[in-house]
């Protein structure tokens, strides 16, 4: 195959995705959180998980894709029948003793663990069946949480980044 014809074939991959998720996102089977008031912009689409055709999970990027600079990074995920899934836990956490807090989801004050280490840190809560990773590198800031209500921006967000990244923009 041509490269050509093998990157249309990614984009065809990549497009389809996009309008799955749209509508899984339209009809409530795929939830997303975000900072409420990121101070790391743009805010993008990193990456999402179906297990059997059921979205799993989805992350969103505030700030720099790049794991070196200052950036955060919300996963929004659910248990599935079966999975006892456990996130890792970042290079420099491992020691790093949980502090409990709690932060604000949406209109919900709930309880969180926070680790932090020398420049990264990681938050995890629960809202209802939905677990939440928030981790990033830099001082986090306000850690307020919020249902994202349009994935179109992200996804339009995500769709610019990668044609930056392939020079296509």
């Amino acid at each position: 195959m041509h490269r050509v014809e093998s990157d249309d074939r990614a984009q065809d991959l990549q497009e389809r995705l996009y309008r799955r998720m749209t509508e899984a996102f339209g009809e409530g089977r795929l939830v997303l959180h975000r900072l409420r008031s990121p101070w790391h912009t743009p805010s993008a689409l990193a990456e999402s998980h179906q297990v059997n055709g059921v979205w799993q999970s989805a992350t969103i990027v505030h700030g720099s894709w790049k794991t070196g600079e200052d950036h955060i990074r919300v996963t929004t995920w659910r248990e599935l029948p079966g999975q006892n899934f456990e996130p890792e836990v970042l290079p420099g956490l491992a020691a790093a003793p949980e502090e409990e807090l709690r932060v604000g989801v949406d209109e919900r004050t709930v309880p969180a663990l926070l680790r932090r280490g020398s420049g990264v840190w990681q938050l995890r809560t629960a809202v209802g069946e939905h677990q939440i990773l928030v981790n990033g590198r830099g001082t986090p800031g306000d850690l307020t949480l919020e249902t994202v209500d349009d994935i179109v921006p992200l996804i339009e967000e995500r769709r610019a980044r990668l044609a930056r990244i392939r020079g296509t923009a």
